[in-house]
């Protein structure tokens, strides 16, 4: 039989693991690679490098230097991912991504912080309310810099931009 005071210790364990903060459902959906910086991708892949990245199904806008896809979550929350070439490659990447609730979005965008304040380590807020980290690209070796926004006001809406500084 457990004594008092281990009992307490688990109580204190179970309230403190139970009021954690919770994680978006999403995330790893919206992610969906940890290659890359974002979703597989790396500043100067190829166009046909990105196209195989993604579903096709959800290709919405092909064009010789810009991809875009639609995603739907469910029925009220969906996400967009762009993509921006040039001769050398893909230089911009923009998610945005929509919740029927500012809750959600919350939720998505402190998962982003920790994903990336884990990999670049901690990141500098902006004036204008941009969270962002500089690294390299891999592929390139140009300066890349990553910022996002929880624009949350009557809706959820948080948004992920990926830039080559040397473009």
């Amino acid at each position: 039989m457990l004594k008092k005071p281990h009992i307490i210790v688990i109580v204190i364990l179970l309230i403190i693991v139970s009021c954690s903060k919770s994680k978006s459902s999403y995330f790893d959906v919206i992610q969906k690679s940890d290659k890359g910086i974002l979703r597989g991708a790396e500043i100067g892949n190829t166009i046909l490098e990105v196209q195989q990245l993604e579903n096709k199904e959800f290709l919405v806008d092909n064009m010789p230097e810009y991809l875009y896809y639609d995603y739907k979550l469910d029925k009220t929350n969906s996400y967009t991912v762009s993509y921006d070439f040039a001769q050398e490659g893909l230089y911009a990447i923009e998610l945005s991504v929509y919740f029927d609730n500012i809750e959600e979005a919350n939720l998505i965008f402190a998962d982003f912080n920790e994903y990336f304040t884990k990999i670049y380590g901690k990141s500098k807020v902006v004036e204008d309310g941009y969270t962002s980290w500089v690294t390299k690209s891999k592929k390139t070796g140009n300066n890349v810099e990553i910022a996002m926004i929880n624009d949350s006001k009557e809706y959820g809406y948080v948004s992920v931009l990926i830039s080559d500084l040397n473009y």
